[in-house]
């Protein structure tokens, strides 16, 4: 999981996630289903699959348990 490091092996530029992929890759660092996501932000669980999807693609990596550890190496999300 080497998902846009650059030449000198450090993180490239933060990539643009919206707020509501970031609240979802939040909630998935918590261990929250993707209905327990979509009830506490008012979303279908598809919506929020949808959401981490497209979060896990502008990461560089395929699932949502590597977005979630690539979030949290960057900054991106913190875990309590």
């Amino acid at each position: 999981m080497n998902a846009n490091l650059n030449s000198e092996g450090g993180w490239c530029a933060k990539p643009d996630l919206s707020p509501r992929e970031l609240d979802c890759l939040r909630w998935a660092s918590q261990g929250k289903s993707s209905t327990d996501i979509g009830a506490i932000l008012g979303l279908s669980a598809r919506t929020v699959d949808s959401y981490l999807e497209k979060a896990a693609s502008k990461l560089g990596v395929r699932t949502r348990i590597e977005a979630v550890v690539v979030g949290v190496r960057r900054g991106l999300i913190a875990v309590d």
